[in-house]
């Protein structure tokens, strides 16, 4: 079967041990890139990454198949074509992009 190379923007909650709790973050956007078979094989790739790295998926923001790839700015541009690059050295792996804090974080109650 044919695999695709998807790019997928995720917030996550960052679980102990993750990178981005590492980084003292709660909650993470990010963009992940993953060669899959369909929208859902990638989605299912990408749970299971999550939850081998420490990540709960809050939410898929959007997923596109790099080659439709449109971007609004310069610097998702390039991080996305970092992804690309990197996808193609490490074909079999899900491939995170940089963590950003997300704006959905919310405070807990004390």
């Amino acid at each position: 079967m044919s695999q695709t190379a998807y790019l997928v923007s995720c917030e996550v909650l960052c679980g102990e041990g993750s990178d981005g709790a590492l980084e003292g973050m709660d909650r993470a956007s990010l963009i992940v890139g993953v060669y899959a078979s369909s929208e859902d094989d990638a989605m299912a790739k990408i749970e299971e990454s999550f939850e081998e790295e420490g990540y709960d998926l809050v939410e898929a923001e959007w997923i596109c198949e790099a080659s439709a790839m449109t971007w609004d700015d310069a610097e998702g541009e390039a991080e996305c074509k970092d992804i690309i690059a990197r996808m193609a050295e490490f074909p079999e792996d899900v491939i995170y992009g940089s963590l950003y804090a997300s704006s959905g974080e919310v405070s807990a109650a004390a």
